[in-house]
């Protein structure tokens, strides 16, 4: 029996890009507010994974879809695991299905995303009617799920330069403190990239926006196609969830996209 709790009195607000069209598109990264969900979780928790009630996070992912405008049923989503590995929607699913990536060329199925620091992270090739979702901690960021996910958007019949990126609210260079060997492990993949390691009063900084457009780049992605400057999850407590914050006892966030019929 699903116990049907009243919505937060705030609205759901999704924070969207310009990079992706409207027509024939919907996306967004859906921000804190507009769910049930209580204590640091409040309130659109979006994520089963750190324990919150199941009922919770199901009535969230249904109002979500009113929201936005579609079935519930329609969302696809796998278990994050901070790997590469990409699954095409319609192909079988191992068990468990641990994809940080999907992609699809499809009308009807909406990918979803999971997040809460790490990079939600939406594509979409116009032309060739594909879109992909991607979920890039740093360990993903630094071994290629960005590129996995535009070469599986290849095999679908996209084309690199014509693919459009939006990068979701997620931790910022300002809060992203990390240890010399992850520096190490992001300068052995990329090299010397301008604004990926900023010095910190204690430890030096990653920015994951600036490593993912390089990495992205570097798979034939234009940079005018890429937006990479979303929020910090971290520094507004109001808007976003964030697991270095507030631990397992906080949310997650999902960003979603899916093809519209023209």
């Amino acid at each position: 029996m699903v116990t049907v709790v009243e919505a937060s009195a705030m609205p759901i607000r999704l924070y969207r890009s310009s990079v992706i069209p409207d027509q024939g598109f919907l996306h967004g990264f859906p921000e804190r507010t507009g769910g049930i969900s209580t204590g640091l979780r409040a309130s659109l928790n979006l994520g089963f994974r750190w324990g919150d009630d199941k009922d919770h996070v199901e009535q969230n992912r249904r109002l979500l879809a009113k929201h936005v405008g579609y079935q519930p049923e329609d969302l696809q989503v796998t278990r994050h695991v901070h790997g590469t590995a990409v699954w095409k929607v319609g192909d079988p699913q191992p068990d468990p299905a641990e994809f940080d990536g999907l992609v699809c060329d499809q009308v009807g199925p909406v990918l979803g995303a999971f997040a809460a620091d790490c990079i939600p992270i939406v594509f979409a090739e116009p032309e060739a009617r594909v879109i992909g979702a991607a979920h890039a901690g740093w360990r993903g960021t630094v071994n290629g799920v960005g590129k996995n996910v535009v070469a599986r958007m290849i095999e679908l019949g996209a084309r690199a330069d014509r693919v459009r990126v939006a990068l979701g609210p997620s931790i910022g260079p300002c809060c992203f403190e990390v240890g010399p060997e992850v520096v190490a492990q992001f300068r052995d993949a990329l090299g010397e990239v301008p604004g990926m390691i900023v010095a910190g009063p204690h430890k030096d900084h990653i920015d994951l926006r600036v490593a993912m457009r390089a990495m992205l780049e570097r798979s034939g992605v234009r940079g005018d196609l890429i937006d990479a400057s979303p929020p910090c999850t971290k520094c507004e407590p109001d808007r976003f969830f964030s697991y270095r914050r507030d631990g397992k006892e906080g949310g997650v966030h999902m960003g979603f996209i899916a093809m519209s019929r023209r």
